[in-house]
């Protein structure tokens, strides 16, 4: 793991393999972690060209970054000595202590140019045992501070408790370093000091600095291989030209509501489109840096790649054989349609399907042939429907259609199509295969699974009578289903 994990890219040796407890991978978690980073920044940003205030604000959030601090202190080279600079929690008090050479594992973290750790105070033979006593610590992480590729000094971090700190603590203490080094390369150098203090060019997350009309300022290496876009391409577009349709409008919603200052950040889950057409899940965190005169300046996104855990709620929401949605799926959908339905005064239409001699096809000609002819309907009944309806595979052989802002009688237009398909499908593969179709307009006072109870009810009616396809408005409903 490469020291240039800290937020300017300011070089730094290799590390050695430390033993940590695995870093989690929530979406929550890191969510929270982006935001709190984000806090952070906003803060040294404030505090930039005042060197003290940046330590201050740094060793202050390393205990809301970090779960298990107790304390946070940042040391620097005077001499022979290391000197406590800044320090909070339990360090608080050590501000001015110094450190003689070599008789502290803050030393062999500047000597060696590498992050270190300690497990255990108590026996550990490279620390100061009656030093970490004195303050309470028990364990400890650190990473060095690097000015011109020469370490002047560390950000250390300390636990009343033994093996405190987990990976994702060692990467927190990285990234809060580099604003200390930045201001202690040089004040003068507010204006570059100020984008580059939040921009960590090989951090686990994508960072990217947005002007307020969209355009990308500065990107890093993960934006770049999150987004499939190379840095040439992003610094000559905004984030709108590469964010999926349907996420654009929640989002210039969002950046609206912080540029009029209503809000102090927002996070949300959005797809980027990528170079090949595709597009990818990310989590973004979003904050506004805000010039002296307090106009908006820039804003600092951390994009964290989701891909992999949107994946798998899909599949959990996909039937696996038809790819339609799934039962699960069906409620959730069917519950977004009725609120919608209330909010807009329109109807809906729910109409629920289910396949007349499908054991005939299977018992006939074995059920790989009734998996083919299963796929094959979904795909009829996919064809059929408009491009706002739904249709899902409740389980085996029955399916449910969402026809949104329909009517009884278009409900049943729409009905006697979907049978019509399946006829023509059956005939055309030699399957003895029909469908009853029975549905209901859904009331606004009444549940999702109130609907599809209802629904079924109609159908099976139907299929008794083996009837025509009924569609009935919800207060027809329970006669009709008698």
């Amino acid at each position: 793991m490469k020291n240039g994990l800290a937020w300017a890219a300011l070089g730094g040796a290799e590390s050695r393999s430390l033993s940590f407890r695995p870093l989690e991978e929530s979406g929550n978690m890191l969510g929270g972690w982006s935001h709190e980073l984000l806090t952070i920044q906003s803060d040294v940003l404030a505090a930039m060209g005042d060197l003290r205030r940046v330590m201050d604000v740094v060793v202050e959030g390393a205990l809301r970054a970090i779960p298990n601090a107790d304390g946070a202190a940042v040391e620097l080279l005077d001499g022979t000595d290391l000197v406590f600079r800044a320090a909070s929690g339990s360090c608080g008090a050590s501000v001015g202590m110094r450190l003689p050479y070599p008789q502290s594992l803050s030393w062999a973290c500047v000597e060696s140019g590498n992050p270190q750790i300690c497990l255990d105070s108590e026996h550990d033979p490279r620390v100061d045992r009656a030093a970490c006593q004195r303050i309470g610590a028990r364990s400890m992480i650190m990473t060095p501070l690097m000015l011109q590729g020469t370490a002047i000094g560390v950000l250390k971090v300390i636990a009343e408790t033994p093996a405190a700190f987990e990976n994702r603590d060692l990467l927190t203490v990285q990234l809060l370093a580099g604003p200390i080094a930045i201001g202690l390369a040089t004040a003068a150098q507010a204006d570059a000091a100020k984008r580059f203090a939040a921009t960590f060019d090989q951090a686990a997350v994508g960072i990217a600095h947005v002007a307020p009309d969209g355009r990308f300022l500065m990107v890093n290496n993960r934006f770049c291989q999150i987004a499939q876009h190379g840095r040439d391409e992003l610094l000559s577009a905004r984030f709108q030209d590469i964010t999926h349709p349907d996420d654009l409008e929640l989002d210039l919603k969002f950046v609206a509501a912080l540029i009029a200052g209503r809000i102090d950040h927002y996070a949300m889950e959005k797809r980027y489109l990528r170079k090949d057409g595709g597009s990818i899940w990310t989590n973004l965190t979003v904050s506004l840096v805000r010039k002296r005169d307090g106009a908006p300046d820039f804003f600092v996104s951390v994009i964290e790649d989701i891909s992999a855990r949107k994946s798998a709620e899909e599949a959990a929401m996909q039937d696996a054989l038809t790819g339609l949605p799934n039962r699960r799926a069906l409620l959730q959908l069917l519950s977004s349609a009725l609120d919608r339905s209330r909010a807009d005064h329109t109807p809906l239409c729910v109409a629920y399907l289910d396949l007349d001699g499908f054991k005939g096809v299977n018992d006939a000609l074995g059920h790989g042939e009734g998996d083919k002819c299963l796929v094959a309907v979904a795909n009829a009944l996919k064809a059929e429907l408009r491009k706002h309806d739904i249709v899902g595979r409740m389980a085996g052989d029955e399916f449910v259609a969402l026809l949104p802002d329909t009517s009884r009688i278009d409900g049943l237009a729409i009905a006697d199509r979907l049978r019509r398909a399946v006829n023509s499908l059956a005939q055309r593969n030699g399957w003895q295969l029909g469908i009853s179709v029975g549905g209901v307009i859904a009331d606004g006072t009444v549940t999702g699974e109130q609907v599809l109870i209802m629904a079924d009810r109609v159908m099976y009616r139907v299929k008794r009578q083996r009837g025509d396809c009924q569609i009935v408005d919800w207060a027809e409903s329970f006669a009709a289903a008698a």
